[in-house]
């Protein structure tokens, strides 16, 4: 289980970063159609939790898959509090693994952190491109 948590940070992370060059104008890409199946088969299957999901971003390396979501961001004292799921799927396994967590963006700090099992904030290892990502989950129109 902890292969997997340090997995889905790794892939969140990735989710999370971008360039400074384009600190200004990053948003997420649209969703490929191949994550769209591959979310929607996973909510199906009850795997993957039924809500709406915004695609963040995907890697592909020759030994994973993994594709980065975000859903339910709402504003809270020091950010934006949201929901992140990750969908892996490890070279020659035809198993997907899935892993939901809640995030928040600290706004003013540019940097993330994800809730604990005991319901701590613990600080999300980022990347030096994550303030960029956090920007625009700190930008966009949310619920208060």
């Amino acid at each position: 289980m902890n292969n997997l948590v340090r997995c889905g940070a790794l892939a969140l992370t990735l989710s999370i970063g971008g360039t400074a060059v384009f600190a200004e104008t990053w948003a997420p890409s649209s969703e490929p159609a191949f994550w769209a199946q591959t979310r929607k088969t996973l909510q199906a299957s009850g795997e993957l939790s039924a809500r709406p999901w915004l695609f963040m971003e995907a890697m592909d390396s020759p030994s994973l898959k993994a594709g980065e979501y975000l859903s339910d961001p709402s504003r809270s004292a020091v950010g934006v509090e949201f929901d992140a799921a990750v969908l892996m799927q490890r070279a020659g396994q035809n198993d997907w693994q899935v892993r939901e967590l809640r995030m928040r963006a600290l706004c003013n700090q540019k940097r993330l952190q994800r809730s604990g099992t005991e319901g701590q904030w613990l600080d999300y290892v980022g990347r030096k491109d994550t303030p960029e990502k956090v920007r625009w989950i700190c930008t966009q129109p949310l619920t208060e």
